[in-house]
């Protein structure tokens, strides 16, 4: 019964649309319908404010991923290699990405991802971060880079942890995000691209078109 309540509030704290909230709050915007579309950190740096982004970071990664492993681990005694521990951290980042109180809608897990991976390995989520980071500092592609990451995470944890469920996670991760990207927050294809290109920019990029800047500066018609 323990495992239960933990993996649906699992689910329900990652729903929760931090970034959401703090656009409604700070600036009355929904920030669904600016730049990205994405309910998360990058599109709220853009169009709500450069000091929003780390308290929101902190409790996507700190509450919403990492709190229900440590409650798992230290309050249930689940051992860090039980597969017990894949749900909570999968359920997280679920309801992250596809949020109940936006009508399934939501970011793409990735900082929801880093906590989880904090509390289950940090020296994978060391690895991730150095990877996502270190790329984007020389190519200015974080979606590549970020995706890069993920691919990678199932081995560096095999070879570091020898535990296959932690490799599931890692690949039940890579699945979430990656059909994140590709679904995009349900957003129609743009016109004038083909729908290879735009699933690919989608899965590579993580964006609809190749050119970043008018990506994530779109604004709603109307507004300045």
């Amino acid at each position: 019964m323990d495992i239960i309540f933990l993996y649906i509030g699992a689910f329900l704290l990652g729903s929760i649309p931090t970034a959401y909230i703090v656009g409604k709050v700070v600036r009355k915007v929904d920030i669904r319908g600016y730049g990205s579309g994405n309910v998360g950190s990058a599109n709220l740096y853009e169009h709500v404010g450069k000091k929003w982004v780390y308290p929101v970071a902190a409790v996507e990664i700190f509450i919403k991923g990492a709190l229900p492993i440590w409650l798992a681990i230290h309050v249930l005694d689940i051992d860090r290699a039980s597969g017990y521990l894949v749900g909570p951290p999968l359920l997280a980042v679920t309801g992250n990405n596809w949020s109940i109180f936006l009508k399934l809608q939501g970011g793409r897990g990735i900082a929801v991802a880093g906590g989880t991976l904090v509390a289950l390995s940090p020296v994978l989520a060391i690895f991730c971060a150095v990877i996502a980071i270190g790329g984007w500092k020389i190519t200015k592609s974080s979606g590549l880079w970020v995706l890069i990451s993920l691919i990678l995470l199932p081995l560096w944890s095999y070879l570091i942890h020898d535990n296959l469920n932690l490799v599931w996670y890692c690949l039940g991760l890579l699945g979430l995000v990656s059909l994140k990207r590709i679904s995009a927050n349900w957003m129609p294809f743009p016109h004038g691209i083909s729908r290879k290109a735009v699933l690919f920019n989608r899965l590579v990029r993580d964006r609809d078109v190749a050119d970043r800047t008018g990506w994530v500066r779109r604004i709603p018609e109307g507004s300045s």
